[in-house]
């Protein structure tokens, strides 16, 4: 099946594999996926959705075994009461549902800031924009697809 992130990176020509994953019934712990389909925690990313006072829309991507900082994310983005964004309208917002989030083909471009833990030349798993597909990439392509920033967002 091909969700909008993977035509997007056949037209742009960027290599992936796409991984079929094993959900726990309504479970999305992005840990506990990482736990059950043998997958490094630390090469597992989570995307976040989040939305700040404006109503302006930031998306976080980080390890799944990192927390995200709300305080980090705020300075370095450079906007002020950042929240993760409501589930119920994350397909209104960006095009994709609650476990099924990638930052990649979103509706629209918004900011992408990704955690520095990694190196960009490492191999790592990030949703595919549809729940129990994951795309296995570089994440330095991840960051030239989305123009996304590195950043340290995480505690």
């Amino acid at each position: 099946m091909k969700t909008n992130a993977v035509r997007l990176l056949d037209v742009k020509k960027i290599p992936y594999e796409m991984v079929d994953y094993k959900i726990n019934k309504d479970n999305y712990d992005a840990e506990q996926i990482a736990l059950d389909n043998n997958i490094p925690q630390h090469l597992l990313y989570k995307t976040l959705i989040c939305i700040g006072l404006n109503k302006e829309i930031i998306v976080a991507v980080l390890p799944a075994n990192e927390q995200l900082s709300i305080k980090k994310l705020e300075k370095v983005a450079g906007i002020k009461q950042i929240n993760l964004l409501p589930t119920e309208e994350l397909m209104v917002k960006i095009g994709y549902i609650r476990g099924g989030c990638s930052p990649i083909a979103m509706k629209k471009k918004f900011p992408v800031y990704i955690q520095t833990s990694t190196d960009a030349n490492s191999i790592v798993w990030i949703n595919a924009g549809k729940k129990g597909i994951l795309l296995k990439m570089l994440l330095g392509d991840i960051i030239l697809i989305t123009d996304g920033q590195l950043a340290d967002i995480s505690r």
